[in-house]
């Protein structure tokens, strides 16, 4: 097995993880919130305290990842992730637990945007390929990760062994990964070490449009699991039915990751094809009269979400090669942006099940409008070139 296909390997099963974790936090943190006394609509105030974490360490990371190396950037914040774990897992009042939540935001946002990079940069004549494939694998982890955080509460009562496991798998990957931080990255080297050096992209606009799809984006997909469970628990499913729809969400989102594998050069279009479908299935899923409907709406919902984050990262890098992890940083940012305002914004301020899933639909048609916005400017250079 040559240096390539270990690396393509790695780094797709450390994405893998990374969905587990993730997804773990998301159906955990209705039951978080509960324990610390407050409502369980509050999980969207805990989801954005951990995004305000992936927030501030990718602006720190993404230019430094072009300068220093993203194995090495990917290494250290994993570091401070396990700490977080390590806090969750041993707190049991708000201070500790949001200083936890933080410090796991820190760790995942450029791990995950990094380790993205890597894909893209191992595999440059194939990146779209290879980002479906492992982002299908950060799909299944989210699949096994509500069944697992279900399990583990049922048998401890809480949410706190489920995080020591986390910090386990944290752990093995910091070991794993260690091995290979001094591979040399395949894009060239970037002398800025400024973490304000990434923002220099926007000043293409075709790219501000790409952030703004990856912003608005996230608005509709942080919800999704949180509060789909928090939606069939309220129309009287049981807490595993409701975790279950967590994971067929992610299942089917797997579906569309890839389909989308298959569509190079078709990026653009199918990101407006899948929008559309996911505005479907979110506006569906608080007016379904039965239940046959709301599952059926959260198939729609899941598989519309499928290929984009995937495509606008492809299309984000392939925009500027040369600076991928700068490229790669402005579309964390852009995720960690999304993921920190709306769970709050529309979901813990509004209070209404109905309004929140109504709001994400808007979001997803912000998507559609820019999508043909971005479309047409590259017409344009097209043309113009």
């Amino acid at each position: 097995m040559n240096r390539q296909t270990k690396q393509n390997i790695l780094f797709s099963l450390f994405i893998t993880v990374l969905g587990m974790m993730i997804n773990i936090f998301h159906t955990m943190a209705d039951k978080m919130a509960l324990s610390l006394g407050r409502l369980a609509s509050d999980a969207g105030l805990l989801i954005s305290i951990y995004a305000l974490g992936s927030l501030i360490s990718v602006v720190l990371s993404s230019t430094l990842a072009d300068w220093a190396g993203k194995r090495r950037v990917i290494v250290g914040t994993m570091s401070v992730m396990l700490v977080g774990f390590v806090l969750l897992f041993l707190s049991h009042s708000f201070l500790p637990l949001a200083l936890g939540l933080f410090m796991f935001g820190f760790g995942f946002g450029p791990s995950e945007g990094l380790g993205s990079a890597v894909l893209s940069d191992e595999n440059p004549r194939d990146a779209s390929r290879w980002m479906n494939i492992a982002h299908s694998g950060f799909g299944l982890g989210a699949i096994i990760g509500p069944l697992l955080a279900v399990a583990a509460f049922q048998a401890s009562g809480s949410h706190h062994l489920i995080f020591l496991l986390c910090g386990v798998l944290a752990l093995v990957f910091i070991a794993f990964i260690s091995l290979t931080a001094k591979n040399p990255p395949l894009a060239h080297r970037d002398t800025r070490q400024s973490p304000l050096a990434m923002f220099d992209l926007l000043r293409e606009r075709r790219f501000v449009y790409l952030a703004l799809m990856m912003f608005f984006y996230l608005g509709f997909e942080a919800i999704a699991p949180a509060y789909t469970k928090q939606l069939f628990l309220q129309e009287g499913s049981s807490e595993a039915f409701s975790a279950l729809m967590i994971s067929l969400f992610w299942g089917t989102m797997i579906i569309g990751r890839l389909i989308g594998a298959r569509m190079h050069g078709k990026e653009l279009s199918s990101i407006r094809v899948f929008s559309l479908l996911a505005v479907l299935g979110m506006l569906l899923l608080p007016l379904a009269p039965n239940l046959p409907l709301r599952v059926a709406a959260v198939v729609m919902f899941g598989f519309g979400c499928g290929p984009t984050w995937p495509m606008l990262v492809v299309l984000a890098t392939r925009m500027f090669p040369e600076r991928s992890g700068s490229a790669m940083g402005m579309m964390m940012l852009s995720t960690m942006g999304g993921l920190t305002v709306f769970p709050f914004l529309i979901g813990t301020l509004p209070g209404n099940l109905t309004l929140t899933f109504v709001l994400a639909a808007l979001l997803g048609v912000l998507v559609i409008g820019l999508s043909a916005l971005e479309a047409r400017a590259e017409a344009r250079r097209a043309q113009a070139g």
